[in-house]
């Protein structure tokens, strides 16, 4: 995945991301709104063929490079979760 800080401010973060799949998207901005100090959360693609998405994040008063870096951690271990359920449900 390649990540690029588009634009930053005091209580925004907009990230363009490629090379990821849209569910990680999802579970990351999921993982964003569970949050009581995000005030939005939103993921676009720019083009199905280039695998390019814009993340957005608005916070009231939290760091959003934070909040990111624990939602991005949160998706990390909901997917190794997954994985491991997966797995041997697969070798059966």
């Amino acid at each position: 995945m390649q990540a690029e800080v588009l634009s930053t401010k005091d209580n925004e973060l907009e990230l363009s991301l490629q090379d990821e799949d849209i569910s990680v998207m999802y579970i990351i901005q999921h993982e964003l709104l569970k949050e009581k100090s995000v005030e939005f959360a939103g993921v676009v693609l720019k083009h199905p063929l280039t695998r390019e998405y814009f993340i957005r994040i608005v916070t009231k008063k939290k760091d959003p490079f934070e909040i990111i870096q624990e939602a991005s951690t949160k998706a990390s271990e909901i997917m190794r979760e997954i994985s491991g359920l997966i797995k041997p449900a697969l070798k059966k």
